[in-house]
């Protein structure tokens, strides 16, 4: 997603700016999943994992405004022109526009409502010089609608994509039907990755967990895990497994990293938590409870 070229809200400081501090002076969406924010000077954002950096999306928060309002007669609704939220949004990534530095570009997990009302509050930043975050961190604004029209978007033929899920060919789809993001994709470290949306990795992962050895050949004879039903007692056994497992995950294209924890949950059950890093779209969790 491009910004807004050079200094859209203008080129001197903030309304609160000020010598040793950074501020911002508001918040334009660019699209239905991205948010800029245009500051005065140039926050610091070296992706460094530091809680004080401005890729730590923990630091960002997109709400939507409830419009309902209530009678006399404690009756919920809706003023004219208003519409209210029907799911919530998450922030999932922060970078820097490289056009205009002083530019944060914020991506949502998934897209938000046409004219629906917004705050986005920054809870903490600070400029690459040292500089503290000062004045208001609560902005409002309202969605932006779509096209009516979908655009036709021209492409080359691809082969079909071999991590698809087989059984049932299973695609992640869009909203309009189409499968989304599928072909390769630029992620943040500048890597590019093959992708069938989410739900799609979330599956394979899933099957790796619990697929026995030799049950999907077309995979190899070492895809899967072997699972030591009725011998989870012997020290060591949930160590190998959560190796195993962990081993399995870490082979997909789109995987990079992984946690797998194991432990028993009950009578002759173990749960199972693997924790990956997928590539676009962040870490995302596999649960399972498994009788042996």
């Amino acid at each position: 997603m491009d910004g807004l070229g050079i200094s859209p809200l203008g080129e001197e400081l903030g309304p609160w700016g000020g010598p040793g501090l950074i501020t911002v002076k508001g918040v334009i969406p660019l699209g239905r999943r991205h948010i800029a924010i245009v500051l005065d000077r140039i926050p610091k954002l070296l992706n460094d994992g530091a809680w004080t950096d401005g890729s730590d999306i923990s630091n960002y928060a997109v709400l939507a405004i409830d419009p309902t309002l209530y009678t006399e007669q404690d009756e919920a609704y809706l003023p004219p022109g208003k519409v209210k939220a029907t799911h919530e949004v998450a922030v999932v990534t922060a970078v820097l526009y490289t056009a205009d530095p002083e530019q944060i570009i914020v991506e949502t997990d998934c897209k938000m409502e046409p004219t629906v009302d917004y705050e986005l509050s920054v809870l903490y930043l600070r400029g690459k010089q040292g500089e503290a975050f000062a004045g208001p961190n609560v902005w409002t604004f309202q969605a932006l609608t779509s096209a009516t029209k979908e655009p036709i978007k021209h492409a080359l033929a691809q082969a079909q994509d071999p991590y698809y899920d087989i059984a049932n060919d299973f695609y992640a789809l869009d909203s309009n039907g189409t499968p989304g993001l599928t072909g390769w994709q630029v992620t943040n470290d500048q890597n590019l990755a093959h992708h069938g949306g989410l739900a799609n990795a979330r599956k394979r992962i899933h099957r790796r967990m619990f697929a026995g050895r030799g049950r999907y050949l077309i995979y190899g004879r070492s895809y899967g895990v072997d699972w030591p039903i009725g011998r989870l007692s012997k020290p060591g056994d949930l160590r190998r497994l959560e190796s195993a497992i962990t081993e399995q995950i870490r082979q997909e294209p789109d995987v990079k990293s992984c946690i797998v924890e194991a432990h028993l949950a009950g009578v002759n059950t173990v749960e199972i938590i693997a924790r990956a890093d997928i590539r676009v779209f962040g870490t995302t969790t596999i649960k399972q409870v498994v009788a042996f």
